[in-house]
């Protein structure tokens, strides 16, 4: 009984002491944001654009499925966030697994979720990472492409919507 109560304790002190370090989601997607934007490593539009039409590059999503078919940016892929290690291989490699595009940009819709998974992506050996955020996207004029239609998704059918843009850029 004793050691039960000690065991709590001690368990109960460990888990205070760590949760000291605890940083919350908000703040560590604010801190590095922050960070990408110092270091020249939070993309603009141009470097967005430039990187869709290089070979070196890849412009990844990291957005849920649902957020990805309302709107994403013609020429990137989605990636997603369960396992992005996964799936990022499936256009970055070469048939031998060799890195043929090893510089990327991974976007979201403010960034915050780019810019965690950024960290992955270049402990994975990517040479650039930068994160940008699908609202300067579509802020400044840009289409997107969407997989809505009045019924519902039907990937793979083949059907072409053409591109949208925010209302303000209609006037």
């Amino acid at each position: 009984m004793k050691l039960t109560k000690v065991l709590l304790g001690l368990g109960f002190l460990a888990t205070t002491i760590f949760a000291n370090d605890f940083v919350d989601y908000k703040t560590l997607t604010k801190q590095l944001k922050a960070e990408a934007k110092k270091s020249g490593l939070y993309a603009t539009t141009d470097e967005v654009k430039a990187a869709l039409k290089a070979k070196d590059w890849a412009v990844v999503d990291v957005r849920q499925p649902e957020e990805w078919a309302g709107a994403y940016i013609q020429g990137s892929q989605r990636v997603g966030r369960q396992t992005p290690e996964i799936a990022i291989e499936n256009f970055v490699t070469d048939d031998n697994g060799k890195l043929i595009k090893d510089k990327i940009i991974v976007v979201c819709n403010s960034a915050a979720r780019a810019s965690i998974q950024a960290q992955t992506f270049k402990q994975m050996g990517f040479k650039t990472v930068k994160i940008y955020d699908l609202y300067s996207w579509i802020d400044e004029c840009n289409p997107v492409v969407t997989k809505y239609t009045v019924k519902q998704d039907k990937s793979g059918t083949g059907l072409k919507f053409g591109n949208f843009y925010a209302e303000h850029c209609k006037k």
